[in-house]
């Protein structure tokens, strides 16, 4: 097995066990006897548990962009449709991936992602800055502080649906998230 192959299996190893017990049931050892390796060779390829756990972390964080980035991507043209698909995919990514990403970001694992989502976020507001200066007709420096502003929100529209999930939520968040937005630059756009 190539040393990538191996370092995907003892991430898939420790990902089934911090869903069974948590980010505390993951050891080196119990990760080694999972994955049918000594100990020896998990540590070959991570210092320790906190390191496996932050690799493990950003990996998923990482097919959780893709994901989302796909979605968008799949969407008619136009600010209104991508807008919806990259909510649509925020709003359903917290159903399905808070079990998983909240206990190990708080344990640690996500720190060194933050550097990560940071870029991940300024390029989202890029797209979206852009796109709305297409179809609003307002300038770019402007549409990129306003997206920023209005993407800021979007950790208030997650809290909102971890408190209350279900498809009527998810839609009801949806829509006056995006309706929110659409009045916001209509109110920008020049004439």
């Amino acid at each position: 097995m190539s040393a990538d192959d191996r370092r995907t299996t003892l991430l898939d190893v420790t990902k089934v066990l911090v869903s069974e017990g948590g980010p505390g049931a993951v050891t080196m050892g119990l990760v080694a006897e999972r994955a049918g390796v000594t100990r020896a060779l998990v540590y070959k390829h991570f210092a320790n548990r906190d390191d496996i756990l932050r690799a493990l972390y950003r990996r998923e964080a990482e097919r959780l962009d893709r994901a989302i980035r796909a979605e968008v991507v799949a969407a008619p043209d136009g600010f209104e449709p991508k807008l919806r698909a990259f909510i649509g995919a925020t709003l359903d990514a917290v159903e399905e991936h808070a079990p998983f990403f909240t206990p190990l970001r708080e344990a640690g694992a996500g720190a060194t992602t933050r550097g990560d989502q940071r870029g991940w976020d300024r390029r989202t507001v890029g797209y979206f800055a852009q796109l709305a200066a297409e179809d609003f007709g307002i300038d770019l420096r402007t549409a990129r502080s306003v997206i920023a502003v209005l993407f800021s929100g979007i950790r208030s529209l997650l809290s909102q649906m971890r408190s209350r999930p279900g498809p009527a939520q998810r839609e009801f968040l949806l829509d006056t998230y995006v309706e929110m937005t659409l009045g916001a630059l209509a109110r920008l756009a020049p004439g």
